[in-house]
């Protein structure tokens, strides 16, 4: 983790923590130059780094139907909370003017069709005379040409069939999957209005497979960035909030979520997790927060973060190095230290021993406190 970057998480964490010390006094002094100080002791055990987001839980398949075709709802075969499956009749709209369509197209093709089979018995009769020399070229030419004219005209006549077939489906919405409807989102006689690029169209039903379900969560990139697929979650819901449930992450965005631009904002990614096991309580669409397990340690030293302060480096006064203040005998040690993970509120740590005592407050005491420098521990 790059120091900069570590401190800007830090002082997100300690903000409460820094205001809750600045009130209770910063380093007071002591009689004889001595400065009280809050301590805490470098501890042992399992430490978890963990990324946090917000979402909304949603079916494992989702599938919203929007309107194809204009036209008003004449028939709405299910309601909110219905079984369906795949092919299954969702809803109709008036079909009056697309059946009378697919009529006219029909006939506008068999006449046609007739057409061109006059137009090939003439050319084919023209044929015979003209191979006769009972007919001239011209004539032969313009009954090939009237042939080829009325075999067009049956083509076109195919087409239209097809196109007033295909609006006669758009009339007829099935569902696409498997599942549960979970929105309806129009009654009969509303009219449904097909989306334009400027303007959506009209939602009319939504579809979930439930059977297993999905959290998609929002991260801001600091948080993103340690996320990868495979990684354990633990899930909690607004709904329930003395329940806890388990997931994996199935996949993490490449590209910010639309509607971020540069400039306007932090940027935040869409992660996708696997909820396991289910419950009959759980709906599609209920508030979750998450917390994403990026990195673990079964046993290591870790100090609270607030222990850990940032120090001019003696070899390069443009950098900072990372030092925690020790206390042995009522005295002072600056102790260069690695960070490592870190944790809710405490942070992995090397150069230290367990059971080292250190120095975790005030604020003030933490930036000004030196070497050799005496303190004692504030009274509880």
């Amino acid at each position: 983790m790059a120091l900069g970057r570590r401190w800007k998480v830090v002082l997100i964490i300690l903000v409460p923590l820094i205001i809750i010390l600045v009130l209770c006094g910063q380093g007071k002094r002591g009689s004889g130059g001595v400065t009280e100080v809050q301590i805490a002791t470098v501890e042992s055990g399992p430490l978890e780094e963990r990324a946090t987001g917000s979402g909304n839980l949603e079916g494992a398949s989702r599938v919203e139907i929007s309107a194809s075709a204009m036209g008003l709802i004449d028939t709405i075969a299910v309601s909110e909370g219905d079984t369906v499956a795949a092919g299954d009749l969702l809803l109709r709209l008036e079909q009056d003017q697309a059946l009378a369509g697919v009529d006219q197209a029909s006939a506008g093709s068999l006449s046609s069709w007739v057409a061109w089979e006059q137009a090939d018995r003439t050319r084919d009769r023209m044929t015979e005379l003209w191979e006769a020399s009972l007919a001239s070229e011209e004539e032969y030419r313009s009954a090939r040409e009237a042939a080829q004219i009325a075999w067009a005209g049956v083509l076109r006549a195919r087409a239209a069939v097809d196109m007033a077939e295909d609006a006669l489906s758009r009339t007829v919405y099935t569902s696409p999957l498997a599942g549960v409807v979970t929105a309806v989102n129009i009654e009969e006689g509303e009219m449904a209005v097909v989306g334009t690029m400027n303007n959506p169209g009209t939602v009319l039903m939504t579809v979930e497979d439930l059977s297993s379900l999905l959290v998609r969560v929002t991260m801001v990139e600091s948080e993103v960035v340690n996320v990868t697929r495979g990684m354990d979650v633990d899930v909690e819901l607004d709904a329930l909030p003395d329940t806890s449930f388990s997931g994996e992450v199935i996949s993490v965005g490449l590209a910010a979520i639309s509607g971020y631009q540069a400039g306007s904002g932090v940027p935040e990614y869409e992660v996708l997790i696997e909820l396991s096991g289910s419950d009959p309580r759980l709906r599609s669409g209920m508030s979750t927060s998450v917390e994403i397990v990026t990195d673990r340690r079964d046993d290591c030293l870790h100090v609270p973060v607030q222990c850990i302060v940032p120090r001019p480096d003696p070899a390069d006064s443009t950098e900072d190095v990372e030092v925690v203040l020790r206390v042995s005998s009522g005295e002072i040690t600056e102790v260069p230290v690695t960070a490592g993970i870190m944790g809710m509120m405490d942070m992995e740590i090397t150069g230290v021993t367990r059971g080292d005592t250190l120095v975790a407050g005030p604020l003030d005491a933490l930036r000004k406190l030196e070497t050799g420098d005496r303190v004692v521990v504030e009274d509880d």
